[in-house]
Formats: structure tokens, C-alpha cells, sequence
């Protein structure tokens, strides 16, 4: 499977972060339910990474919530970075529980998910970085 460009710049920290944001990018087209789901998954395994970064991981059955709300409680996530993990945690869930989703939302999460990239890689590697354009996805 080629790698998305639009999440690429990633794989200098997690090869399955990378693998996630394809998939969901993959998913998008045929089934924007599991796309969400795939951006759940990717916001929990990037806040993970983010706790890490900075020696907070302690526990891989830390809700994302509790992990969110600690990572907030430290200072460590922008109101809009805060935002953006919430919009992907929600909207997973309803995607998991409920069966709900489709392409506009899809697409609007798969953006948050490239921003919240954009801002963990700025943070932790390169504070410099110009990602490009993103590159458009179309629905079927």
C-alpha cells in the first residue's frame, strides 16, 4: 500500500501512525465510518506519542480522555491541538457505537488529523516544517 503524502513526514516518528492515517485516507472513499474509526485509533496512538515525547506515558489503558485532559493539565496541548483530538475522539466514538459518519465529516477529520500532524511534528522534530498542500480526497 503507497503511504499517503498528505501524512508521510510521520514515518521519522511512528511507522504505524503513518500506516493508520493511509488507511483511513484509504477507507474514506467506500466506508467514511471506518474512516473515522481509522482517525480515532490514529488521534489515541499520536496523543500517546505526544505523552511520550515529553515522559508522560505511563499507562497504554489510559483512556484518551484521562490522557487528553492530563496532557492538557500540564500545558502540553493548544486549545486548538485540545480541540482537534477531541473533534477525532467524538466523532470515532459515534462512528464505532452508533454506526455514524459520512463524507463531509470524513473529509473535515481527515484534515484535523493532518493538523494535528502538522503541530506534533512542528513540536517535536522540525519547528520549521512546510508540509505542502494537502492533497484532496474525493468520495465516490
Amino acid at each position: 500500500m503507497a503511504v499517503s503524502p498528505n501524512f508521510a513526514f510521520l514515518g521519522v516518528h511512528d511507522a504505524q501512525l503513518v500506516n493508520i492515517a493511509t488507511l483511513a485516507e484509504k477507507y474514506f472513499r467506500d466506508d467514511p465510518v471506518t474512516c473515522l474509526i481509522k482517525l480515532r485509533q490514529f488521534g489515541e496512538l499520536l496523543a500517546q506519542l505526544v505523552a511520550a515525547n515529553v515522559a508522560l506515558y505511563t499507562n497504554p489503558d489510559e483512556s484518551q480522555s484521562d490522557l487528553l485532559n492530563r496532557l492538557q493539565s500540564q500545558n502540553l496541548l493548544p486549545g486548538d491541538v485540545r480541540n482537534l483530538f477531541h473533534q477525532l475522539r467524538k466523532s470515532g466514538n459515534d462512528a464505532v457505537h452508533n454506526n455514524q459518519g459520512n463524507h463531509g465529516l470524513a473529509l473535515h477529520h481527515i484534515r484535523y488529523a493532518r493538523e494535528l500532524s502538522i503541530w506534533f511534528h512542528r513540536t517535536f522534530s522540525n519547528d520549521s516544517f512546510r508540509p505542502g498542500a494537502f492533497i484532496p480526497l474525493h468520495a465516490g
